[in-house]
């Protein structure tokens, strides 16, 4: 019962009940066209090959021709006896056409000039089998085709020749150019038998192909369904950027289109709530901000002012000064960036000043050599030399380096490589590529890496990469990110080249 079933047309799947249709039409449809095509193709084989033979004969006698006119134009009429005539006579009565074509000339007179075994002999009034006088007919003619009867000794019938003859008129010659006709009809014999077993194989092979392709269609035409099951189930799991491509105006072209405007409108709505939730966030952050700037401010309004007081009393000769100059600029920077994460929600424009970049990165990098998270970071610069000035924040841009060189270096384990390059990228833009061999980042934390507050970290605030990005943004610039987990992540800050 449970194959009846099976086999009930009802039960069966799209792409067998195409199959069921479909196979007895293209095994009808290529059977006739096989013979058909067949039929023709033999025809045709037989009708043409022996115009095929007569062209190669006809091409090789202008062949020849065109040997002796080369040889008349550089070395004049020849002497028979004479080296130099020797390689081209040696040449022409090598030249075979099929098993038995061969080549001759003679001269006005019947003398054989040049012949595979003959050469010398007068042929003048030599007859075909019949009598016939066909080397006269040549000789007067000068030009144009022979057909005879001509019987050897060893020979038991009397098979035709075929000979094309051109007059080569410098040398007062004819070219001969003959060949048995039978082997023209012998190899239109073969050929013939060729075809009808290549025919008879390419109809079984044909057919064979047939059922697979008709299998591929079916199971092709039956895809879409599968694959709207298969973007309904990725859809589910949160990735909204999921879509059914629309490959025809049918049905199934149809219930695809609806369906992807279906998640088009799922995904603006989980858009608008994402919104609402970075709105909900950054007035969180600016409650924390107020709070945290103000304890944090100052103590590091103290320290920047003992490090002026100490500044002033320290000769600039002495090496502490220098020393004390950087504590106030970082200083400075730390109260900065307290600014900066206070004024997040405001997006605070950035200071845009003609900078050397490969200068500041190489000034945050020195820096970071000191920082005592850094210690075991091994880091190689890369600069393109030939960059030219770029307008920037200064203090921004280090902000976003010292973030991502952290950032790196928290991924890496002891004796960590951290590469920093500096290279034209595409479209009028300078890339600053920071690419470590740390531990990398997981795939599904890829698409949030950037959102406020997410961290994967245990102690971190999850605003660094979020502020790094409102800074690249806010420079016109973009940032992107390629990670694999236990190979390493890439990160690329493009900034534009031009005044804008």
């Amino acid at each position: 019962m449970k194959i009846l079933e099976i086999l009930n047309y009802e039960n069966l799947k799209i792409k067998w009940k195409i199959l069921f249709f479909v196979l007895p039409l293209i095994f009808i449809l290529t059977i006739s066209f096989g013979i058909i095509i067949g039929t023709i193709a033999i025809e045709q084989a037989d009708k043409s090959i022996t115009e095929i033979n007569k062209s190669n004969l006809e091409n090789m006698a202008e062949f020849t021709r065109d040997l002796l006119l080369m040889h008349h134009i550089t070395k004049g009429k020849p002497d028979l006896n004479r080296e130099s005539f020797e390689t081209l006579r040696i040449l022409i009565k090598n030249k075979k056409l099929g098993k038995t074509g061969y080549i001759y000339c003679l001269d006005s007179k019947g003398n054989l000039t040049i012949h595979p075994t003959n050469e010398g002999d007068n042929i003048y009034d030599a007859t075909d089998y019949d009598g016939f006088y066909f080397v006269r007919e040549m000789i007067q003619k000068k030009n144009g085709w022979i057909r005879y009867p001509w019987k050897n000794p060893y020979e038991e019938k009397y098979p035709f020749k075929l000979t094309r003859f051109v007059y080569f008129e410098p040398w007062d010659w004819i070219i001969a150019v003959e060949a048995y006709e039978g082997e023209l009809y012998y190899e239109a014999a073969i050929v013939r038998n060729y075809l009808l077993t290549k025919i008879i194989l390419i109809i079984i092979v044909s057919i064979l192909i047939s059922i697979i392709l008709i299998y591929w269609a079916s199971s092709t035409i039956a895809a879409p369904l599968k694959n709207m099951i298969a973007v309904v189930r990725r859809i589910k799991s949160g990735r909204l950027n999921e879509k059914i491509p629309i490959e025809s105006r049918d049905e199934i072209g149809e219930l695809a289109q609806n369906f992807n405007h279906m998640v088009e409108v799922l995904k603006k709505n989980k858009e608008i709530e994402k919104t609402l939730n970075q709105k909900q966030k950054m007035a969180s952050m600016g409650v924390l901000a107020s709070e945290v700037a103000h304890e944090i401010n100052n103590p590091l309004g103290i320290i920047l002012g003992y490090t002026s007081y100490l500044e002033g009393k320290v000769s600039p000769t002495e090496p502490a000064y220098k020393y004390l100059k950087e504590m106030k600029k970082e200083t400075q920077r730390c109260k900065k960036i307290i600014e900066n994460f206070l004024n997040f929600a405001r997006i605070p424009e950035p200071i845009m000043k003609k900078n050397d970049l490969n200068h500041v990165l190489d000034e945050i990098i020195n820096f970071a050599m000191n920082h005592p998270d850094i210690n075991n970071l091994k880091i190689i610069k890369e600069f393109n030399e030939n960059i030219p000035l770029l307008k920037f924040d200064e203090d921004q841009i280090k902000q976003v380096a010292i973030n991502l060189i952290l950032n790196a270096a928290e991924a890496m384990k002891e004796d960590g490589q951290l590469i920093i390059k500096t290279d034209f990228g595409s479209d009028d833009y300078v890339d600053i590529i920071f690419e470590d061999n740390g531990c990398g980042i997981p795939p599904e934390h890829l698409g949030k890496i950037f959102e406020p507050f997410f961290t994967s970290k245990p102690k971190g605030t999850g605003l660094g990469l979020a502020v790094t990005k409102q800074i690249v943004k806010q420079h016109f610039g973009h940032i992107s990110i390629e990670s694999a987990v236990g190979v390493g992540t890439k990160v690329t800050v493009s900034l534009p080249i031009g005044e804008e």
